[in-house]
């Protein structure tokens, strides 16, 4: 399937221009120098200065109606091409999965801070999925960040590598297609991997619930088990902390 590139100086959001563009076409990637309305998961904002980051939506239209559990690997494989990607561009560097898709980087002091963060996105008819939009933002050249996240967000910058937002963007395209070629289950294997829960004492926030971690499901739920012998089910990983090493 052909890639439809798409760029923009300022725009409200990469995730929103993409589910406009799958009405003209079947695969899309939208980038921008700047999102005004930046958005991630749980309605947050994503901070972002303008011409410093990378923030791409690729979207897809499907020709067959999905269901649920049919998309549910693209959380993974846009975590994936990301860590990936990471991993050419900066090679020097430690970068790890955070439950589900935020990209974490270890810094000089020796703390994980966030440098990536996805966003998954889908249209239904119905019960049934028409289209996906994989919304990735990377924290390139920018050095300073709000006061509410400048403690736990950092870029490739602050970790001493400058990179060309373009560069680390073809990176990524040529990831995303990549793993296009791959069955879904091949993916959520790859993803359980990177995100390497297993055996992993999780808290749930909320309710400072502890569980041992066991893995990832076919819906890309993390689920484990209480000393009670509880079965926990989770997909808001903003909810749960745990220990990235």
């Amino acid at each position: 399937m052909e890639l439809v590139r798409f760029h923009y100086g300022t725009i409200t959001s990469t995730n929103d221009f993409a589910k406009e563009l799958l009405l003209q076409h079947n695969f899309v990637l939208v980038t921008a120098d700047y999102q005004a309305q930046g958005r991630g998961r749980n309605k947050n904002k994503w901070e972002g200065s303008h011409g410093l980051n990378l923030y791409a939506s690729f979207g897809i239209k499907y020709q067959n109606l999905r269901r649920v559990e049919e998309v549910s690997y693209l959380q993974g494989l846009g975590a994936l091409a990301t860590i990936y990607s990471l991993r050419e561009v900066a090679p020097n560097f430690h970068f790890v999965l955070k439950y589900p898709n935020d990209v974490y980087a270890k810094c000089p002091d020796g703390l994980f801070r966030k440098i990536s963060g996805i966003l998954i996105e889908h249209q239904f008819l119905g019960e049934f999925c028409t289209s996906s939009v994989i919304g990735i933002g990377i924290n390139i050249n920018q050095t300073t960040f709000p006061d509410e996240i400048k403690e736990k967000a950092t870029s490739l910058k602050l970790l001493g590598k400058e990179e060309k937002p373009d560069i680390l963007c073809e990176h990524l395209i040529a990831q995303v297609q990549k793993l296009f070629e791959l069955y879904p289950h091949e993916i959520m294997n790859l993803w359980e991997i990177e995100l390497n829960l297993s055996g992993k004492q999780i808290r749930v926030i909320t309710t400072n619930q502890i569980f041992t971690a066991e893995g990832i499901d076919f819906l890309g739920r993390l689920f484990g088990k209480t000393l009670d012998n509880e079965e926990v089910f989770v997909t808001d990983g903003d909810s749960v902390v745990y220990e990235l090493e």
